[in-house]
C-alpha cells in the first residue's frame, strides 16, 4: 500500500468547501483530516501526526482561526507545523476592523495566505511545495521523531 504524500488537517466550518477540499487533496494522494472550529483542530492536532494545516480564520467566533495559529506557534511542539489560511477574511476586515485589530502590524502565523474563492489546483501547489520545502513533514523534526503526541502546555 502506498504511503500518503502527507497528512492534513483541514479546519473550516464551512461544510461544502471541507468536503469538496478533502476529495480533492486526497485523490491527490494526501491523507486528509477534518474540523469543524478551532477547538476541535486542537484536539486533532494534539494526536501528532499534522504535517500541514489548511485553516479558516472566521468560524465559531471572526478571529478564531488566528487565535488557533498564533497558539500553535507559541507552543515549541507545534510551532513548525506549516498553515495555510485559507479565508474570505480580507472582504470582512472593514466591517470587523475591531475584532481583528491585534493582528494587525504582526507577522502572520501562517506560511501561506489563500483568499477564499479559491482554485482549488493552487492550493495543492502550495501544500506540495510547502512540504517538499520542509522535508515532507513536521515529524521529521528530532523531537517530533521521539514523542508519538505533541506536548501540549
Amino acid at each position: 500500500m502506498e504511503t500518503a504524500k502527507g497528512n492534513i488537517l483541514l479546519i473550516d466550518d464551512d461544510k461544502d468547501f471541507v468536503q469538496c477540499t478533502k476529495i480533492f487533496l486526497e485523490r491527490r494522494g494526501y491523507s486528509v483530516e477534518t474540523a469543524g472550529n478551532g477547538a476541535e483542530g486542537w484536539e486533532k492536532i494534539a494526536r501528532g501526526n499534522t504535517d500541514l494545516i489548511v485553516l479558516d480564520i472566521m468560524m465559531d467566533y471572526d478571529a478564531e482561526g488566528f487565535n488557533l495559529a498564533y497558539k500553535l506557534r507559541q507552543n515549541n511542539a507545534t510551532q513548525k507545523i506549516p498553515i495555510i489560511i485559507v479565508s474570505g477574511f480580507s472582504q470582512h476586515l472593514q466591517e470587523k476592523m475591531d475584532n481583528f485589530q491585534f493582528v494587525l502590524g504582526q507577522d502572520w502565523p501562517a506560511d501561506e495566505y489563500l483568499e477564499k474563492p479559491i482554485e482549488l489546483k493552487v492550493l495543492a501547489e502550495k501544500i506540495s511545495a510547502i512540504l517538499a520545502a520542509r522535508g515532507r513533514t513536521a515529524q521529521t523534526d528530532v523531537e517530533a521523531q521521539q514523542e508519538n503526541r505533541y506536548a501540549f502546555n
